[in-house]
């Protein structure tokens, strides 16, 4: 009997102990796998490099981060190819009208000059017709930006038929929203909305902006005004790369490398003739953030302005003055309305409809009617 229960618990333990050795196996093989994934989601939350010393160099331990960029790679590849072969071919059609007959042999002359001219005759031969393929029909040009006078107070333009591309982080989360409804439901203007949380400029390796604004102006021809608004979680260190130290915040070679990032997107607007409001973000709770944020705020101020396009600070539509905070607002009837949820960084629901309703003032919107509120 004895015997028999110590055969079932080294059984038991035999099985606790292979299993146990299948997690761990599975855990060191996820993280082989995912070690550039874990490394910039350690770099975005702690700002500073995560890189393990020793075995982050072997190219034994780098085979598994390199396999699975290269299985990514295939993938986006294979995703590639089966959009090409749905895409419709343009067949040229060759009409009779096409057919282009070339002209006769131009005859050549010979001059001398003690002797009058002499006509040599070129072989007389009538030239085979040559059939032209007509061109395949290119795509349609991006419709300009409208050029009719703007309303007072405004300073973009949307017709009939234009898009609005809202980019940012959590603070967009927040606005794009009750912007993207007031645009549909009051003129019934579309919005592509790529807001996503924890994100910005100076960690592209977690989420590159600039990468993911070319990409979108590219396959949307139909947004003309492209507003961004992001900033607090960028007042951080900058990665370089792998293996190089990061660039100290707001030294001049993370300001130049931030200023760059800012420039990739406005070029890109002006490559497509979309149209920019950039909204700065207001002061925060904390007093180093909100330094931070206002720092950042000049850089997005100065170079939409070299671009031509439109800067405007979220500070003015929550009260604010200088480097002052608060919570809440004074409304209209006198009462205090609440603005600032209590982490001092994020906005109501009264915060939010207010700068959605700051942005939606610079824009006119002529030739279209107004359908709602």
């Amino acid at each position: 009997m004895q015997a028999s229960n110590a055969g079932r618990l080294l059984a038991a333990q035999t099985g606790a102990a292979k299993a146990l050795y299948a997690i761990v196996i599975t855990t060191l093989l996820l993280f082989w796998l995912n070690q550039d994934s874990i490394s910039l989601y350690c770099q975005q939350k702690y700002h500073q490099s995560c890189e393990l010393p020793v075995l982050g160099q072997s190219p034994a331990w780098r085979l598994g981060g390199n396999l699975t960029h290269a299985l990514g790679d295939a993938r986006d590849s294979f995703i590639d190819s089966l959009e090409k072969r749905s895409e419709p071919v343009l067949v040229a059609k060759v009409e009779a009208s096409d057919t282009i007959e070339l002209p006769a042999p131009v005859q050549v002359v010979a001059v001398h000059l003690d002797k009058p001219p002499v006509a040599v005759p070129a072989p007389v031969s009538k030239p085979a017709a040559v059939k032209v393929a007509a061109p395949a029909v290119a795509p349609a040009p991006a419709a300009q930006v409208a050029q009719a006078p703007l309303q007072a107070g405004t300073v973009v333009s949307l017709a009939a038929g234009d898009e609005v591309f809202l980019v940012g982080d959590s603070l967009m989360q927040g606005v794009a929203p009750h912007l993207a409804n007031s645009l549909r439901k009051r003129y019934q203007i579309k919005s592509v909305n790529l807001s996503r949380q924890s994100t910005g400029l100076a960690y592209p390796g977690f989420f590159n902006w600039p990468q993911t604004v070319a990409k979108t102006l590219e396959s949307e021809p139909n947004i003309r005004l492209m507003v961004i608004f992001l900033g607090p979680n960028d007042p951080w260190d900058m990665p370089q790369g792998k293996g190089k130290p990061f660039l100290r915040f707001k030294s001049p070679e993370w300001e130049v490398t931030y200023r760059q990032r800012i420039d990739s997107i406005l070029d890109q607007a002006r490559a497509h003739n979309v149209q920019v409001i950039w909204v700065g973000p207001p002061n925060m709770q904390k007093p180093k953030l909100s330094t931070a944020m206002a720092y950042l705020s000049g850089l997005y101020e100065q170079q939409t302005g070299l671009y031509q396009q439109h800067y405007v600070s979220a500070n003015p539509v929550l009260g604010y003055n200088d480097d002052s905070f608060s919570y809440t607002l004074q409304n209209s009837q006198g009462k205090r309305i609440k603005t600032r949820v209590d982490d001092g960084i994020h906005f109501t629901t009264t915060g939010q409809k207010l700068i959605s309703e700051r942005i939606l003032s610079m824009i006119a919107f002529p030739g279209l009617t107004v359908t709602g509120h």
